[in-house]
């Protein structure tokens, strides 16, 4: 970030920042600000990949986190997809807990 050097695509797939239900409010805040991190170094019309693995941050939360953080910094963010975890991590629909890989495709714009 110092050496103010940009990159066409940023992918932030960090470790579980919520690993407990009581932990959520201080890992929204980390998600918010990673993925502003993650856009100060993206370039003009750049492709953000935002990932969590937390199952106790809900999908909707973490989306609200990368708008919160385009915000903060006077862009955009448009959701191109909106990823889903793959067949080799199968979610069990009597286990709530099996369906924890969300991420985001976007395009990060200037506001």
């Amino acid at each position: 970030r110092e050496q103010r050097e940009r990159f066409d695509v940023v992918i932030l797939d960090p470790p579980a920042f919520v690993k407990r239900k009581k932990d959520l409010a201080e890992g929204r805040v980390a998600y918010r600000r990673l993925n502003e991190l993650g856009m100060q170094v993206l370039e003009r019309d750049g492709i953000l990949i935002t990932c969590s693995c937390s199952y106790h941050m809900p999908r909707a939360a973490l989306l609200d986190g990368v708008q919160q953080a385009a915000r903060h910094l006077d862009r955009q963010a448009q959701l191109l997809v909106d990823l889903q975890q793959g067949p080799d991590h199968p979610v069990h629909p009597a286990i709530a807990e099996t369906d924890y890989l969300k991420g985001f495709i976007l395009r990060v714009l200037p506001a």
